[in-house]
């Protein structure tokens, strides 16, 4: 492993200008492409090809042009890739949402009543019981 492998310097202005591009080109690929998914949805049956295309074609086509090209414009297609990829992870949880299973709307994680389990009223009704119950929990500590 070389010496200058991992360093903490001074940027270059190779390394500022790579850093520059890639993020000029991502927040333009960002803009352009929530500008596409905003509207897609006014195309009607063009919406999911055009809306999953987008999302799933941009940070495919950036990286893959960014591994075959050299200089700055490898550096405009990883710019490229990073924005799709973050618009990508931005916009995935809803677009999947529609496909998850319903939940009956209570957290599956929440104890049900029984032995031992005081259930306090919701709402504002309930905020004295609640303060009083975090009260005692801390005294207890």
């Amino acid at each position: 492993m070389a010496a200058e492998a991992l360093a903490f310097a001074a940027p270059r202005a190779e390394e500022m200008t790579k850093t520059a591009i890639g993020m000029g080109v991502g927040v333009i690929t960002g803009l352009a492409e929530g500008v596409i998914i905003k509207m897609a949805p006014a195309l009607g049956a063009l919406e999911p090809v055009l809306s999953w295309g987008t999302l799933l074609g941009v940070p495919v086509i950036g990286a893959a042009a960014a591994l075959f090209t050299r200089g700055m414009i490898s550096d405009v297609f990883q710019g490229v890739a990073a924005g799709g990829g973050a618009i990508l992870g931005y916009s995935l949880p809803a677009l999947v949402a529609p496909f998850m299973p319903a939940t009956s709307g209570r957290g599956q994680a929440q104890i049900q009543g029984g032995q031992g389990v005081k259930q306090l009223l919701a709402g504002a009704a309930g905020a004295p019981q609640r303060a009083q119950a975090q009260a005692r929990a801390g005294m207890e500590f």
